[in-house]
């Protein structure tokens, strides 16, 4: 995972992985192994996706209340 600089929060799909990862190297079980596998992926996907997301908003033209609302929600930093 990346090494986060002091002052700023790990996001939280960077959390997640990091929790798959440390129950994904306890696993013996193949079966497991790839579920986990699995849930990392999409966790990417989707990571990629909000991030998408936020870029896209961040282009738009939007009033002051709703960018303030859109932080306050976690949609954009």
């Amino acid at each position: 995972m990346k090494d986060v600089p002091p002052g700023m929060k790990q996001p939280l799909s960077e959390k997640i992985d990091e929790m798959l990862i440390n129950v994904q190297e306890q696993v013996d079980d193949p079966d497991l192994s790839f579920k986990l596998r699995t849930a990392r992926q999409l966790l990417m996907v989707y990571d990629e996706r909000l991030q998408n997301h936020r870029d896209t908003l961040k282009r738009e033209d939007l009033d002051p209340d709703t960018l303030e609302n859109l932080r306050e929600l976690g949609y954009i930093d």
